[in-house]
């Protein structure tokens, strides 16, 4: 499901996979955090947000200390509106596990949950500090993107746009639109207002 979302895969294609495996896995063993996890991240990828909080509080509860799923939880938090326990839940992750291999993901929520309460400063310094952890991070770029589109730096809002353009090739504001896991018009506006205004057409 992580390549759906930096959009390198298909969510038609590999998502009835994902979930089939998921599934799975909770039904062999329902006490394992991982299995929740990954069922958590095809409810979110699929639009069923209560589904995906369900699954990320479960595996939060059998592992308190998962920070991947903490960082998950996060990200639908955000997208729920919830920007400062979303805030609150990506900075519990990065706390959690400061060298983890995931900790770019954590920043990358971090930032979109500061732009989401627009606060395009802070949005830009966390999604600088994912993106320098791991360039091809797009959902980072996105966010880099967006806040310095919303903050008026022309300049950043162009280069971080021709870096996204890089790592994900087919970036458009139908894709944008149209394939991320959008539950609110509002917050889907707001995102592509961003991108409009550094240049995306």
């Amino acid at each position: 499901m992580f390549d759906v979302h930096q959009g390198w895969a298909d969510l038609a294609t590999v998502a009835p996979i994902a979930e089939r495996a998921a599934l799975q896995a909770v039904q062999i063993d329902n006490s394992d955090a991982w299995a929740h996890t990954a069922l958590g991240s095809v409810y979110f990828s699929t639009r069923r947000r209560d589904d995906a909080i369900s699954e990320f509080e479960l595996a939060l509860q059998l592992n308190p200390n998962f920070c991947l799923a903490q960082g998950y939880y996060a990200l639908v938090l955000s997208h729920c509106g919830q920007t400062k326990e979303s805030y609150e839940a990506a900075l519990h992750a990065i706390r959690l596990s400061p060298r983890d291999p995931s900790l770019a993901i954590f920043y990358g929520v971090a930032a979109y949950a500061r732009f989401a309460a627009r606060d395009y400063r802070e949005a830009i310094a966390l999604a600088r500090i994912a993106v320098r952890q791991r360039g091809e991070l797009v959902g980072a770029l996105r966010v880099l993107v967006v806040a310095a589109g919303m903050a008026g730096d022309t300049e950043l809002a162009s280069r971080a746009l021709q870096e996204l353009r890089r790592a994900q090739p087919n970036i458009s504001l139908d894709w944008i639109a149209n394939e991320l896991p959008w539950t609110r018009d509002e917050a889907r506006e707001h995102y592509l207002e961003g991108f409009r205004r550094a240049g995306l057409r």
